[in-house]
């Protein structure tokens, strides 16, 4: 009887030492589970906020903005999406809830710069109002100006120009948004560049000018425009071209008649 009894007391102390290493471990592991659940949670609402900017939806954007339960990282990631879409109410909310106004996307973009080269002008003023560069500099030197000036974003460009953007700035490869808007020939951005006091005469390595760059290319309204600026007819690039050779190359009667009349040689 007292080897049972002992053999009974043994099993007793070997159930409570079981449950007492039970209750440890759920008091060990049960923190880390709940870290887990936490992380997990926020790694959907994150992707959920994501998800809702790139579709412009506006009110379930707010909804998970007010639970104030998102992440920095998650919050600035979902922003650079709405800039990217371009919807105003979305980025000024994404902004009041503490999202980088100069932030860097993958492409060393800042948010002033990706809204300034697709054309958004109405994400454009809410960012310069909250405080954005305009004269930030990407890895290739693009500046907000440089970008919105090579596609011809007249409005942008007036908003930049207005917040006090360089306008000579120079690209990494030496092009600057003049010599951008000559070569494609947008003679409504060369004009609001000239006004802003941009360098007419600025030259390449090569020696090229705005002038030259639009001559090669017939751009006549903007070789007008470049003339009508004061733009140096006979500058000559390192190779002795001038813009008068550019347009007899290419044969642009209307731009070589234009030189002409100009007193280019």
């Amino acid at each position: 009887m007292g080897g049972l009894r002992y053999f009974g007391e043994e099993i007793i102390l070997e159930r409570n030492f079981c449950m007492t290493r039970i209750l440890i471990n759920i008091r060990f592991i049960l923190p880390i589970l709940i870290l887990i659940s936490t992380n997990v949670w926020s790694a959907n609402i994150g992707i959920g906020l994501t998800s809702a900017a790139a579709k412009g939806n506006f009110s379930l954007v707010k909804k998970i903005l007010d639970t104030k339960q998102i992440g920095q990282e998650e919050l600035d990631t979902a922003f650079i999406v709405a800039v990217t879409k371009g919807n105003a109410a979305i980025v000024e909310r994404f902004l009041q809830a503490g999202a980088d106004v100069n932030l860097r996307g993958d492409n060393s973009y800042t948010p002033l710069m990706q809204a300034s080269r697709d054309g958004r002008d109405q994400v454009v003023e809410i960012l310069l109002a909250a405080g954005a560069d305009v004269n930030a500099v990407s890895e290739e030197n693009d500046t907000a100006l440089i970008l919105a000036s090579e596609k011809d974003r007249r409005k942008v460009i007036a908003l930049l120009i207005t917040a006090n953007a360089d306008v000579n700035v120079e690209r990494s490869n030496g092009m600057t948004a003049l010599l951008l808007a000559a070569q494609e020939g947008y003679q409504q951005v060369i004009q609001a560049l000239v006004n802003a006091r941009a360098d007419v005469n600025y030259q390449l390595e090569n020696g090229a000018t705005a002038l030259m760059l639009a001559a090669q290319h017939g751009h006549l309204g903007a070789v007008h425009s470049l003339i009508a600026a004061n733009a140096d007819l006979n500058l000559k690039a390192s190779n002795g071209t001038t813009a008068m050779m550019l347009a007899n190359r290419y044969r642009y009667k209307e731009v070589i008649e234009l030189l002409k009349k100009a007193g280019a040689r």
